[in-house]
C-alpha cells in the first residue's frame, strides 16, 4: 500500500485460527502496530499452548459461533491450521489466508479457490523439513539396522542376533524436491547414501543430488532405488503415482517411504506386492483413508512401519509457522510478493 492509500493507516484484522501462546501473539503484534489481532481459541485455564492444529486442547476454550461472527465478518487475514470453507462466505473483507500446513490439497478439495477466487492462499513449506528430514532417515535407519526385528525379539523377550545393513552406499531415489526433500537429501548424503531425484522440469544436478530425472523416466528411478521417498504434492497428476506397475519396476528389496499424501499411492496394490514379496518394506506416515482402519492388512505386516500422520510435529511447530507467517504479514503490508504463494492451477 502507497502512503497516498487512505487505508495505509488502517487496521488489519488479523484472525488465528489455532491456540498460539503470549510469546507467539507478541511476535504477530510486532509487525505492525496496524494489526488487530483476534482468537478463535482463546485461554481457559493456565495450560500452556499446544503445538501445531486446530482443535481445542485442555486450558483452551473456541469461540461460540455467535462469538465468531463478528471477527470474521471483519477478518482480512487468516492464519489458520485448517477451516470450514463456509467461513468465506462469512467473511466478506478475508484477502489472505496463511495456512499452517505445507500442503493445500485438502483446501482445494474443500472448493476453497471455488468459493472466493480473489483469495490469496500461502502455506507453510519450509518449516517442516528438520521434523521430516529427521523422520525419513529414522526410517531409512530404522529398515537399514534392522530395527523392526529388534523390536519384535524384544517384545518377545528373545536373544535373536541378526544381520544388519547399513545405509552408506544405498540408494535413495526422492520423488519431489521441495524444502523437505531437499534436506532430506542433504542428511542422506552425509550418510554416503547416492541420491536420485524425480521432478517436473529436470536440470543439470549438483550435489547431493547425483542426477534430476522428469516425469518419464520414474521407472528408471524406481529401479535404481533401494529407498523411494514419496514428497511431492497431491495433485491430479500425483494421485496413484505409485500403483501396481510402478511397484513392479521397484527393486523386491527396496522400501517406500510415504510422507507425502496418501493419495499418491495405490494402497491395494501397495499391499498386494508387500504380501507377495515383491517389496522389501514401507515406512507410512500417511494414508488413503486416515485414521488407517483397524481391519487394514498394513498394521500386522512385519516390514511396515506405521506412524500416524505426524511426521512434521515438533514441540517448535507453531513458532516457525508464527515466524513465517510473520514474515509474510510485514511483505503483504508492503504489498511485497508473498513466500508460498498458491497457484490453484497448478495445485500447490
Amino acid at each position: 500500500m502507497t502512503n497516498g492509500d487512505p487505508r495505509a493507516a488502517a487496521p488489519i484484522p488479523v484472525l488465528v485460527n489455532f491456540p498460539l501462546d503470549a510469546a507467539e501473539q507478541a511476535v504477530i503484534q510486532a509487525v505492525s502496530p496496524r494489526v488487530q489481532l483476534d482468537l478463535t481459541m482463546v485461554p481457559d485455564g493456565d495450560q500452556p499452548a499446544p503445538g501445531g492444529g486446530s482443535s481445542p486442547a485442555p486450558g483452551w476454550r473456541r469461540l461460540s459461533e455467535a462469538e465468531l461472527a463478528p471477527l470474521l465478518a471483519r477478518a482480512e487475514v487468516l492464519f489458520t491450521f485448517r477451516f470450514a470453507v463456509e467461513w468465506l462466505r462469512a467473511a466478506p473483507a478475508l484477502r489472505w489466508v496463511q495456512l499452517t500446513s505445507a500442503g493445500v490439497d485438502h483446501m482445494i478439495a474443500a472448493g476453497l479457490f471455488d468459493v472466493r477466487s480473489d483469495v490469496q492462499v500461502t502455506t507453510a513449506s519450509g518449516i517442516h523439513a528438520i521434523p521430516m528430514g529427521e523422520h525419513v532417515i529414522g526410517a531409512i535407519l530404522a529398515f537399514s539396522r534392522g530395527f523392526l526385528t529388534a523390536q519384535r525379539a524384544q517384545a518377545a523377550a528373545r536373544w535373536d542376533r541378526y544381520q544388519p545393513g547399513e545405509a552408506a552406499g544405498k540408494t535413495l531415489g526422492i520423488i519431489g524436491y521441495g524444502p523437505i526433500a531437499q534436506r532430506v537429501a542433504l542428511l542422506a548424503a552425509a550418510l554416503g547414501m547416492r541420491v536420485l531425484v524425480l521432478r517436473q522440469h529436470p536440470g543439470p544436478a549438483t550435489p547431493p543430488v547425483e542426477r534430476f530425472y522428469g516425469p518419464a523416466d520414474l521407472p528408471t528411478l524406481l529401479g535404481a532405488s533401494d529407498f523411494v521417498l514419496l514428497a511431492a504434492p497431491a495433485t491430479p497428476a500425483t494421485q496413484g503415482l505409485i500403483g501396481a506397475a510402478a511397484l513392479a519396476a521397484m527393486r523386491p528389496t527396496a522400501v517406500l517411504i510415504n510422507i507425502a499424501r496418501g493419495g499418491l499411492v495405490d494402497e491395494p496394490a501397495l499391499i498386494a506386492a508387500l504380501q507377495a514379496g515383491r517389496l522389501g518394506g514401507a515406512a507410512l506416515d500417511v494414508f488413503a483413508h486416515e485414521p488407517l482402519p483397524a481391519d487394514s492388512p498394513l498394521w500386522a505386516m512385519p516390514n511396515v512401519l506405521i506412524t500416524p500422520h505426524l511426521a512434521g510435529a515438533n514441540p517448535h511447530y507453531n513458532a516457525r509457522a508464527t515466524a513465517l507467517f510473520a514474515d509474510n504479514l510485514g511483505r503483504y503490508l508492503a504489498g511485497a510478493p508473498l513466500h508460498n504463494l498458491v497457484d490453484p492451477a497448478r495445485g500447490y
